[in-house]
């Protein structure tokens, strides 16, 4: 930005310059801690939905910045006759008469990534290598045109525009709620929205295509078909998803068995239940899978009360020191708890070193896993995480956890 702005002799405004003209925020942060509204993110529709598409937009938020003309030289520009050009959702408005040298450029690269590199990389008559080059580079690109909204509303940027950030969030609000309710006039069924994706339940070929069509023509931006599930199953959470593709590969969105830290022993039976949901090609096939279900459940919490596993690796927590130990002084995390005993114990420890513990009956609960015994796990607190890792399935597939284990509802309330 630096560079262009002095390639065309322009001055650069200090950050306090553009704070005393464009002002702050005017929305309400719905998450606590934010500076204004974000983006917006559609109740799913709970439960097992087969045939869904998701159709999402291409780089939503430089594109909105290119189409939009946003940039802090444009937003709640001096003339008069661009007021009535108002963003949704809020009171400011852009500039009609003049381009913002930053949507210039990040449209710029946003055309460059969409509309060559990206395509190039998925060329199957380029070589492997030469794709990978391509894929590299678009892959840079969207890293940077991601950054290029938020830096808008961060303090540390040199162009900090709170106003540019915020009509940012709000037409990106507008826009798929545009995209929700055209859908539905199209006749779809919407079970979820988040961001710059819809979630289409068993949409036709046409009525997709008469979706994109109309997105490019009265939003200005390309709404594509991202992937195709088979089947999605969906919790009442948001962000928390398990996607089945037509191949039986299955996408797993916000769910705590995707964590990389959640022990082996809980692990592989989430994966189990991935394998089998993998398996189903039709609504009919479901109660057979959900019996299975409750099976893998099952065996999983007997072996744990029974203390079955085959070493404690098996319920190891592995956790990276992001700084040394003594670094950690307003709070002491679980895995930080684990290497202070390692310390203890002569052990020399450094960041980016991985602890490995387990979870004790004894404070401070935690124990490095080479130092525990069997007698002391607090089993207890593992089938609570094997209970969080199911649920958001289970509850997607109408089953209950404490009703797989056996617990009556006298013993759940107690």
């Amino acid at each position: 930005m630096h560079a262009e702005y002095r390639r065309r002799g322009m001055l650069i405004p200090d950050t306090a310059d553009i704070i005393a003209v464009k002002g702050k925020t005017a929305t309400k942060a719905i998450i606590k801690g934010k500076k204004y509204k974000g983006a917006i993110v559609v109740e799913p529709v709970p439960g097992v939905h087969f045939n869904v598409a998701v159709m999402d937009f291409a780089s939503l938020y430089p594109s909105i910045i290119k189409v939009w003309n946003l940039g802090y030289q444009t937003i709640l520009c001096q003339h008069d006759e661009c007021r009535n050009n108002k963003v949704p959702d809020t009171p400011h408005w852009v500039c009609t008469k003049k381009h913002a040298l930053e949507s210039l450029l990040i449209g710029s690269l946003r055309d460059l990534r969409v509309a060559w590199y990206k395509p190039k990389s998925k060329d199957k008559t380029l070589g492997k290598e030469l794709r990978s080059w391509y894929d590299v580079i678009q892959s840079a690109l969207k890293v940077i045109l991601n950054a290029s909204y938020g830096v808008f509303g961060a303090e540390t940027f040199d162009l900090y525009c709170p106003p540019v950030a915020e009509a940012t969030a709000a037409v990106g609000r507008h826009s798929i709620t545009m995209i929700m309710n055209k859908a539905k006039e199209l006749g779809i069924d919407v079970i979820y929205g988040d961001t710059d994706s819809v979630f289409l339940k068993n949409p036709s070929e046409q009525q997709m295509s008469e979706l994109a069509h109309w997105s490019e023509a009265e939003l200005k931006m390309g709404l594509d078909v991202d992937k195709t599930y088979r089947y999605a199953v969906f919790s009442s959470r948001k962000k928390n998803y398990l996607g089945i593709f037509p191949d039986g590969s299955v996408d797993v969105k916000g769910l705590t068995g995707k964590k990389k830290h959640i022990p082996k022993f809980i692990k592989d039976a989430f994966d189990q239940m991935k394998e089998r949901l993998g398996k189903v090609k039709s609504p009919a096939e479901f109660e057979a899978t959900k019996r299975d279900i409750k099976g893998i459940v099952l065996d999983c919490y007997t072996r744990l009360r029974r203390r079955e596993w085959k070493s404690l690796d098996e319920l190891a927590f592995h956790v990276v020191m992001g700084e040394h130990v003594k670094a950690y002084t307003k709070t002491t995390p679980q895995h930080v708890k684990a290497a202070m005993i390692l310390e203890k114990n002569g052990r020399e420890l450094k960041a980016g070193d991985l602890i490995s513990f387990v979870k004790v009956t004894k404070e401070p609960h935690v124990k490095p896993v080479e130092l525990a015994s069997n007698s002391e796990i607090d089993v207890d607190k593992y089938v609570g995480y094997l209970h969080s890792t199911f649920d958001q399935v289970l509850d997607a597939l109408g089953l209950e956890f404490d009703e797989i284990i056996g617990l009556t509802r006298l013993e759940r309330f107690m």
